[in-house]
Parts: C-alpha cells; sequence; structure tokens
C-alpha cells in the first residue's frame, strides 16, 4: 500500500479523504484549493461535494503505525561511515556524498565544503519537489483534457441518438404518406376497373342481343335462298327487306365499336 501523499510524496499527515476517494494531506490540499477557483480533485479533477473532507482514519492510522516503523528502523541501522565507522553528519558538496566528522578532516576531503545532511536533504528535496511540478502541470493538463474527451465523445453519442431519432420519425412520416398514397390509388384503380368491368359487362350483353338478331336474319335469308323459283320470288321482297334490316343494324352500332380496347 502507498502512504506517500500523491501532491508532497511524503507519508501522509492528517490525511483527508474526498468524495472520489483519493486522499491527501489535509494541509496539502488546503494549500491547492487556495490557489484555485474550484475545489477539485487535484488528481482526477473531479469537484469535491465538501469543502472540509472528512479525515481518513484509516490511512491515517497505518501511517502513523508506518512511521512508527521507520522510526523505529531508522535509529536501528543509523547510517555510518563505511571507513570510519561513524554516523553521517555532513554531506561533501564537492564529491555529492554524506560523510562522518572524522571523513571532513581527512586528507580525501581536504578544503571540501560540506553542509548538514539534514540541510542538504530539505534542500534536494525541494529541487527534486519542482522538478516534479511541470510532470505534475502536464497531467493535470491530461485529466482536463480527458474530462473534455469523455464529453465530447457522450456529446457526440447523444448528438448521434437524437439525429437517429429524427431520421426514423422522417421515415415513419414518410411511410405513412407513402401508405395512404398507395391506398388511394389502389382505390381508384378498383373504382375505374370496377366501372370498366360494368361497362365491357353491359357492351357484351348488347353485343350477344346484335348477334342473335344477326342469326335469325341470316337464317332467315338462306331459308328463302333455298326456296324453289316460284316461291323464293314471292318472297324476294321480304327476304330483301331482313337482309336491310340486318345492314342498318350493323351500320347503326359498327363492329369496330365492340372491338374498342378499354385503357386500364
Amino acid at each position: 500500500m502507498d502512504f506517500s501523499c500523491p501532491m508532497c510524496l511524503e507519508v501522509y499527515k492528517d490525511p483527508v479523504i474526498l468524495s472520489c476517494s483519493h486522499s491527501f494531506c489535509k494541509a496539502c490540499l488546503q494549500n491547492w484549493w487556495r490557489e484555485k477557483v474550484t475545489q477539485d480533485c487535484p488528481v482526477c479533477k473531479r469537484r469535491s461535494s465538501r469543502s472540509d473532507p472528512p479525515c481518513n482514519l484509516v490511512l491515517k492510522n497505518l501511517c502513523e503505525a508506518f512511521s512508527q516503523q521507520l522510526t523505529v528502523g531508522q535509529v536501528q541501522s543509523t547510517a555510518l561511515c563505511p571507513q570510519h565507522k561513524e554516523k553521517l553528519q555532513l554531506f561533501c558538496l564537492d564529491h555529492q556524498q554524506p560523510v562522518c566528522l572524522v571523513c571532513r578532516d581527512s586528507r580525501a576531503h581536504h578544503k571540501h565544503r560540506f553542509s548538514p545532511i539534514d540541510e542538504v536533504t530539505q534542500e534536494y528535496k525541494e529541487k527534486l519537489r519542482h522538478s516534479l511540478e511541470p510532470l505534475q502541470t502536464t497531467a493535470n493538463n491530461i485529466s482536463e483534457k480527458e474530462v473534455l474527451w469523455d464529453w465530447t465523445t457522450e456529446h457526440i453519442k447523444q448528438q448521434g441518438q437524437r439525429t437517429e431519432k429524427l431520421i426514423q420519425e422522417k421515415f415513419e412520416k414518410l411511410r405513412a404518406f407513402l401508405d395512404k398514397e398507395e391506398q388511394a390509388r389502389i382505390r381508384a384503380l378498383k373504382t375505374e376497373v370496377q366501372q370498366k368491368t360494368t361497362f365491357m359487362n353491359t357492351s357484351q350483353a348488347a353485343l350477344k342481343q346484335e348477334k342473335a338478331q344477326l342469326l335469325d336474319t341470316i337464317q332467315i335469308v338462306e331459308t328463302q335462298l333455298r326456296y324453289p323459283n316460284v316461291p323464293f320470288l314471292q318472297d324476294y321482297a321480304s327476304a330483301m327487306k331482313e337482309s336491310k334490316n340486318g345492314l342498318r343494324l350493323l351500320n347503326h352500332c359498327p363492329l369496330e365499336h365492340w372491338w374498342t380496347r378499354p385503357n386500364i
């Protein structure tokens, strides 16, 4: 488990926890928020729902136990000079290494510059902390872009859903219009077919009647043609009258009239 604060990189001191589950030193978080307009998480940029986040008691107890173990370990294994077996109290600025008091007075470090280890440690930690700032800034910028990209992705998704719904509605209306138009045209066609069928049936009945009359006339004329001379001549006028009546019927209702194809 990591016991270091993501802001100061040291063991948590009075850790508090945000609603996003990230924890920080209380002082680190307050300093961060003091420079910001909104109270958001330094890691994920999620806005905090509380201005005074609660203490992370579990993490606090673990960090205290860890610090105690670390202190005991440091006391038990105090860094000693490998050459003189003395405590390393100074830092040689020329050799860039910890040294003891004997090393300081030795010929190997003659005229060298020294500083207390604690001071050098704090100075170097501060330098390292400053070198970390641009990395944290970049990480924060990336987090902001991730939030923007997530929003953009969701916006694209919602816009696509709205457009899809609009397309479906338009085509639904179009299908309804086409269905209505189809039914109207089919009804008109059926009406036309019914009218023309009725006309054809009526015309066919009239045609059959005319045909029957013509066949009767033909039969009468053919019968008279088989008469002997005297009876034939006696009925000639009557036969010619029947034949002329048939011709008048054809002239009154020409055959082409019955064969005119209806337009459908």
